[in-house]
C-alpha cells in the first residue's frame, strides 16, 4: 500500500502541471504514467509546438505561417506553463526568450522529456512509470483509493485525473459524454506525427514560389522571409502535388475515411528546433490518419495505431516524389503517442459551452484563461477543419466548476476530460488549456489536503490567490 495526499493519474500536458502544483504546495504527491516518460503528445507525441500560451488569432495562411514568431497579442497563460518554457530556452531547446512565450512555442522534445522530469523530481513529487489506474475504490461518493495495473494500490486523499480519456472518472461513475449527443461513434479524427529527414528546404521555399498562386496573398512571402532569418516556419503543403497524387492514386486513403479528400486530411509540415536553433533539414509531419475510432476501445484504437505506422511510410513516399525538397529525404520517427482530440468529457457542475469559449466569457470561479482557437475535425473527413478563433478579448475563463465531476468527491478533472462540449473541447483540449486546468487542479487538490475538505468545497477566492500567487493569469 503506497499513501499519499494526491495522486495524479497521467502523466501528459496537464498532468506534469498537476503534479508540480500539487507538491509546490506541500502536498505528499505520486503522478503515474502509463508509458516511460512524461509530458504526453508534447514528447511521446512529437508534437512540435506549445501552442496559445498568447491569444491564438485567426489562423489565415500568412498568421498561420508565422505563428512560432509572433509576440502579438496578449499572453494569457504563464505560471508554471511559462517557467517550463523558460527552462526550454535557458537549454537551448526551444526558439524564443526567457519570459515571453510567442504564440507557438517550437522545442526539442527530447530535452522536454528530461525537462518535465526535473520539474516534476524538484517539486518533491514521486513518478511511477508504466503504471496507470486500473480500479478505484470509493466510499460512498468519494474516492479513496486506486489500485495500478501491477498490483500496487494507492490510497490517497484527493486524486486527479489527467488521463485525457477520464478512466479515473469513468471507473469511479462518473457521468460522460462520447461525441455528439445522438451517435458516440461521431469522433473527431486521429492525428499522428512522424518526422522526415534528409530535406532540402531551400528547395522546399523555392517550390513555394513556383506555385505562388496556389497559396494566399504574402503567405509565400513570409516563408521566405522567416526562413532567411532562420526562424521558425509553418509549409501549408502543396495543394498541386497533393490533388495530382490522388489523382494517380498515390495519396493514401486514412484509416476509417470513406474518400480520399486530401485537403481535409491535413499536410502541414515544419523544420524542428535543436541546440539553439532551426534545423530545416528534420521536418515535423501532422497528419489527419485514423477517423471513427472510439479511443477508450483499445481493440479499435490498436488496429487504428497499425494502419497510421502504415500510413506514415506512405505519406513519406507521396513526399519524395511530389514535394520539392523531399526527393532524397526519408521516414525518420514515427510518434510513440497518437494524438486523440476527443473521447470522454466528463461532466462537471458546469459544461463549458463553445458559445462561452467563443464570446469569451468572464467566470466568477475563475482559474485562468485560454486563448486557443477552436479547433474541431471533420468527423467523417469529408469536410474541413471547423476553426473559430475566440472574440473580443481573444481569451475566455476557465471555470474551476468544470474541474470538479458530478456525484464524485475527492476527485478532479483536468487536460482534455473537463467538462466542455465538443465545440469547447476544440479549444481547451489543446496544450495551454491543459496546462491551465492542470495547475488549477493540482493546487485545489494541495488546499484540499491543506484544509481537510473535499475540492468542491475549497473556498475558489482561496484557490484564486494561491494560483495568481504561483503565477497564473487571472
Amino acid at each position: 500500500m503506497i499513501e499519499k495526499d494526491v495522486l495524479v493519474a497521467g502523466g501528459g500536458t496537464s498532468g506534469f502541471a498537476a503534479a508540480i502544483a500539487a507538491a509546490r504546495n506541500g502536498a505528499r504527491t505520486l503522478i503515474v504514467e502509463r508509458s516511460a516518460g512524461l509530458g504526453g503528445t508534447m514528447t511521446g507525441g512529437l508534437v512540435p509546438g506549445l501552442v496559445s500560451l498568447r491569444h491564438q488569432p485567426w489562423r489565415d495562411q500568412s498568421t498561420l505561417a508565422a505563428l512560432e514568431s509572433s509576440y502579438e497579442g496578449n499572453q494569457v497563460v504563464r505560471g508554471i506553463a511559462q517557467e517550463y518554457v523558460d527552462r526550454l530556452v535557458a537549454a537551448g531547446a526551444a526558439f524564443g526568450k526567457t519570459g515571453e512565450a510567442p504564440v507557438r512555442v517550437m522545442f526539442d522534445q527530447e530535452v522536454a522529456k528530461t525537462v518535465i522530469d526535473e520539474m516534476v523530481r524538484e517539486a518533491g513529487a514521486q513518478i511511477l512509470f508504466h503504471s496507470e489506474v486500473c480500479e478505484v475504490e470509493k466510499h460512498g461518493s468519494t474516492v479513496t483509493s486506486a489500485r495500478l495495473n501491477w498490483g500496487e494500490t494507492v490510497k490517497a486523499r484527493v486524486f486527479v485525473d489527467a488521463t485525457g480519456d477520464g478512466d479515473v472518472a469513468y471507473l469511479a461513475g462518473a457521468e460522460y459524454a462520447l461525441g455528439e449527443p445522438d451517435d458516440s461513434r461521431h469522433l473527431q479524427p486521429i492525428s499522428f506525427y512522424f518526422l522526415m529527414g534528409g530535406v532540402d528546404m531551400e528547395k522546399t521555399v523555392a517550390g513555394l514560389e513556383k506555385y505562388a498562386e496556389d497559396y494566399t496573398a504574402g503567405y509565400v512571402e513570409t516563408v521566405r522571409r522567416l526562413y532567411g532569418e532562420g526562424k521558425p516556419i509553418t509549409v501549408i503543403g502543396f495543394p498541386r502535388m497533393r490533388d495530382r497524387a490522388v489523382e494517380n492514386g498515390e495519396y493514401p486513403r486514412a484509416y476509417g475515411s470513406e474518400s480520399v479528400k486530401a485537403s481535409a486530411h491535413l499536410s502541414i509540415f515544419r523544420p524542428i528546433y535543436r541546440n539553439g536553433k532551426m534545423r530545416y533539414d528534420v521536418t515535423a509531419h501532422n497528419c489527419d490518419m485514423a477517423y471513427k475510432v472510439d479511443a477508450t476501445d483499445y481493440v479499435q484504437l490498436s488496429d487504428a495505431l497499425s494502419a497510421m505506422r502504415a500510413m506514415a511510410a506512405r505519406m513519406a513516399e507521396y513526399y519524395r516524389k511530389y514535394v520539392p525538397g523531399f526527393e532524397d529525404a526519408y521516414l525518420l520517427q514515427v510518434a510513440e503517442q497518437v494524438g486523440i482530440r476527443e473521447s470522454r468529457r466528463i461532466m462537471g457542475d458546469h459544461i463549458l459551452s463553445g458559445k462561452e469559449a467563443l464570446e469569451g466569457r468572464h467566470f466568477e470561479d475563475t482559474v485562468g484563461y485560454c486563448g486557443a482557437t477552436v479547433d474541431v475535425h471533420s468527423v467523417q473527413g469529408e469536410e474541413a477543419t471547423y476553426m473559430r478563433s475566440i472574440d473580443k478579448s481573444g481569451a475566455y475563463q476557465v471555470p474551476y466548476r468544470i474541474l470538479l465531476p458530478l456525484g464524485v468527491e475527492g476527485l478532479l478533472t483536468s487536460g482534455r476530460c473537463v467538462s466542455a462540449d465538443r465545440i469547447a473541447i476544440g479549444s481547451i483540449r489543446q496544450q495551454a488549456g491543459c496546462l491551465v486546468t492542470g495547475q488549477a487542479a493540482g493546487t485545489a487538490a494541495a488546499l484540499a489536503v491543506e484544509r481537510g475538505a473535499t475540492p468542491r468545497k475549497v473556498p475558489v477566492a482561496d484557490l484564486q490567490s494561491r494560483l495568481a500567487r504561483d503565477g497564473a493569469v487571472l
